[in-house]
């Protein structure tokens, strides 16, 4: 039997491999393969310092990694999420990865396009919003994930010396939460 190589697998190039469907159920079982979605593999021994972010975003390409996972991502929140968040283009399919677990917000592609950053790790990278964006979506769903967590948020992102309040403002005003930013802003400074 081949050997496998660190990296993602289709069931499709695993049978071009030699591997037969009871070969493949056999490498899930023993942990050799981590099955992401179906028809999607990776093995078991990738172990990147953002794994899980990695793996949706290879099983689901054209996603972009949002909402609490952006802010813990950039250590703004001390909440911990269970799911990745993600972001999809209304319109886009809706992605089945069976693990991790993912909560999806779909989004116009006005605000889908807006602040998507790069990020590489390892030999792979993943995409995810910039941190300003992700300040400006802490306000714009502060009904959904609280308003403790939005002026968490903001208060560490003012202590960051990295911090760009003037880019804060422009994509706040792009997102329409510019004037609670501001108001924010004012009584924290």
């Amino acid at each position: 039997m081949k050997t496998l190589k660190e990296k993602y697998y289709t069931g499709k190039e695993l049978r071009k491999m030699g591997f037969n469907g009871t070969q493949i159920k056999s490498m899930l079982e023993d942990g050799t393969l981590s099955r992401i979605r179906r028809g999607v593999y990776r093995t078991s021994s990738m172990n990147n310092s953002n794994q899980s972010f990695i793996d949706v975003c290879a099983a689901a390409p054209k996603c972009v990694i949002a909402g609490l996972s952006a802010l813990r991502y950039y250590n703004l929140t001390t909440f911990i999420p269970q799911s990745v968040y993600i972001a999809i283009k209304r319109g886009d399919a809706l992605p089945r990865i069976i693990y991790p677990p993912i909560e999806i917000s779909v989004v116009s592609e006005k605000y889908f396009n807006l602040g998507i950053e790069m990020v590489k790790d390892g030999k792979y990278s993943f995409r995810i919003y910039g941190i300003e964006k992700a300040v400006c979506d802490a306000f714009r769903y502060k009904n959904k994930i609280g308003l403790d967590i939005a002026k968490e948020v903001l208060k560490e992102y003012i202590r960051r010396k990295d911090r760009n309040l003037n880019k804060l403002l422009q994509i706040a005003e792009k997102c329409k939460v510019k004037n609670i930013i501001e108001s924010w802003l004012t009584a924290l400074i």
